[in-house]
């Protein structure tokens, strides 16, 4: 990344600038996928019914599923999958410990919203990733299955109970400070603010109108 002196000589600091090392990247996003992966499964036998399970486990296969490609790709590059790992235990869980919601609708509601937000901003994130890395990441990323699966099922749910849809409304909006502060500890800070780089602000402007574009799907942005 370019220091701050990069900024004083009037050279601009992209976004892309502040994703961090290859490792580090990977490690955080695979093992937040692994805690995704098992609040799912979770989810999923907690489920009332067998069509939630169902729907629920194959979304918890498929976070899965993209832990394991992102931790092959740091098998690839050398490094030991736990110890890339092992920084964000403690900040990830302390992220659901902020996070959890207090029944099943708010604990899918915020793996919905966190999910979605988090991935939204890895991809954007790793186009600063070197060119040979960056294809197996952004594939791991590629896909919305996981959150499509999980807004039907909410769907389901608010239809069944309409009057689940203030307190979901009130709790979806909530989740998004937390979850970017989520975001932002994946920067790369160095001696340059966030703040001060190019593109920063117009990323997270467009992270948190595609949040509202998913809750207003839902009629929980009002």
């Amino acid at each position: 990344m370019r220091s701050r002196d990069d900024i004083d000589a009037g050279n601009k600091i992209e976004f892309t600038d502040l994703a961090p090392e290859p490792a580090v990247f990977i490690g955080q996003c695979a093992y937040l996928f692994l805690r995704y992966a098992e609040s799912l499964a979770r989810h999923a036998h907690d489920s009332t019914d067998l069509d939630t399970e169902s729907t629920v486990a194959v979304v918890a296969a498929e976070a899965f599923a993209r832990y394991v490609t992102l931790v092959e790709v740091l098998d690839r590059l050398g490094v030991d999958r736990v110890e890339a790992m092992r920084p964000f235990i403690e900040p990830t869980r302390e992220f659901e410990r902020r996070t959890r919601g207090r029944n099943w609708t708010e604990r899918v509601a915020c793996t919905w919203v966190t999910m979605a937000f988090l991935q939204d901003f890895w991809r954007r994130l790793a186009e600063g990733l070197p060119a040979n890395l960056r294809a197996d990441v952004e594939s791991a990323l590629a896909s919305d299955m996981m959150v499509d699966a999980l807004r039907t099922e909410l769907e389901r749910r608010i239809e069944a109970e309409p009057t689940l849809r203030p307190a979901l409304a009130m709790w979806s909006r909530r989740l998004v400070g937390d979850t970017m502060l989520m975001a932002e500890s994946a920067l790369v800070h160095n001696d340059v603010a966030v703040t001060e780089a190019e593109g920063v602000e117009p990323v997270f402007t467009a992270l948190i109108s595609a949040h509202t574009i998913r809750l207003d799907s839902l009629g929980l942005s009002a």
